[in-house]
């Protein structure tokens, strides 16, 4: 081709910090703190190259060319013309769902970085649960969903990851909030606000969580033990969990039996026999001689 700049750089002409051109500033996105790194690593992109990326010694990189074909692109569908992979081998020639876009970069990757994931495993829908990324969700009980969700809806995965500002450029280019999350979400520990976990509450009402609709333990986790959602659940998935729980293997560990296991139980009443380790407490969790549920000596006859 003969293009008078670099293919990326071609792109901030007029998708760059000068407002004349009236196309939205996507530069000033991919600058912020959490990004997709276009400038730093799109001059090792090739044209027709393998992806998921085959060759473990080849910089991980990123270019505009990766999640847009500038002659199909269109609004609604910035994705169009793109070739997809949806795990395990199976490539489409043309993707027709954004996830299949994000899955050439975000799944097997040979030259995946330090604490990359797979992340076509986590949404798989042969697990025990997941976010409705592929398809409609496995858990039927979701009391939280806000007006509009049902556990038959299905999300896309810049419904989370997208830019923080509401009012510029859509779609994951960056974010104040990593990784490249259109809203707060704090997976440490600390006080539980409407901001701190924003992310959820998108979906989750705030009301129905501290209600303990769903889970009769949720206000005691969040607002008493200031424990934040991402140390009980995997936002995209767990393999063998319902609800989302994987748990966060920094702060929990196998009680003094050598448990480690989530059990459902009655709804809104699952046993976790466990240890936690938060904000500097100890609370474990496990069946006394009894077979009553306790967490440390609180054993309640009911739960």
């Amino acid at each position: 081709m003969l293009l008078v700049k670099t293919r990326d750089d071609l792109c901030f002409d007029c998708h760059g910090t000068q407002t004349e051109k009236r196309a939205s500033d996507v530069y000033s996105v991919v600058t912020k703190q959490s990004n997709h790194p276009v400038i730093q690593t799109a001059q090792y992109h090739v044209s027709g190259e393998t992806l998921p990326d085959d060759y473990s010694l080849r910089p991980r990189h990123v270019s505009c060319f990766d999640c847009h074909n500038v002659h199909k692109s269109e609004k609604g569908k910035t994705f169009k013309g793109l070739r997809g992979y949806r795990g395990k081998h199976v490539y489409v020639k043309e993707a027709t769902y954004e996830y299949e876009v994000c899955f050439n970069c975000h799944s097997e990757d040979a030259n995946f970085s330090i604490g990359d994931t797979d992340v076509s495993l986590e949404f798989a829908i042969s697990n025990a649960s997941f976010h409705p990324v592929e398809s409609y969700g496995r858990n039927y009980f979701v009391p939280s969903l806000r007006r509009g969700l049902s556990t038959g809806s299905v999300i896309t995965c810049s419904d989370c990851h997208g830019n923080d500002d509401r009012s510029g450029p859509k779609g994951p280019h960056g974010s104040i909030y990593a990784p490249i999350l259109k809203f707060q979400y704090e997976k440490s520990s600390g006080p539980e606000s409407p901001e701190r976990y924003r992310l959820c509450y998108e979906c989750h009402e705030r009301s129905s969580i501290l209600a303990d609709q769903g889970f009769k333990a949720h206000k005691t986790h969040v607002i008493y033990n200031r424990i934040s959602c991402s140390q009980c659940h995997c936002a995209h998935g767990s393999k063998t969990n319902p609800a989302l729980i994987n748990f966060d293997g920094n702060s929990v560990f196998p009680d003094s039996r050598g448990e480690l296991l989530y059990t459902p139980g009655a709804q809104g009443s699952p046993k976790c026999l466990l240890s936690c380790h938060v904000n500097g407490q100890y609370y474990e969790h496990k069946m006394n001689d009894k077979l009553l549920y306790c967490v440390n000596n609180n054993c309640p006859q009911k739960w």
